[in-house]
């Protein structure tokens, strides 16, 4: 295997770590905050991930046209 694959599973992983622990502490802040304070609806662990996913992709994509630039393809 080689190093570049072995350095993206690890940043794969980091992602996942990341996203995993965002997503606990966003529903954990909403429901204290948002249910509690406010008598807002409380949210579901699906939808804290699918906001998780949806603010790692707009990061992604924001950042394209660095990592293009870096790669030399443009």
């Amino acid at each position: 295997m080689s190093q570049q694959s072995k350095r993206q599973g690890k940043t794969f992983g980091i992602v996942l770590f990341t996203l995993l622990l965002w997503e606990i502490a966003s529903l954990w802040a909403w429901n204290t905050f948002a249910a509690d304070l406010l008598g807002l609806p409380e949210m579901k662990y699906r939808h804290a991930l699918a906001l998780g996913i949806l603010l790692l992709s707009a990061g992604g994509l924001l950042a394209m046209p660095r990592w293009i630039s870096r790669s030399g393809r443009a």
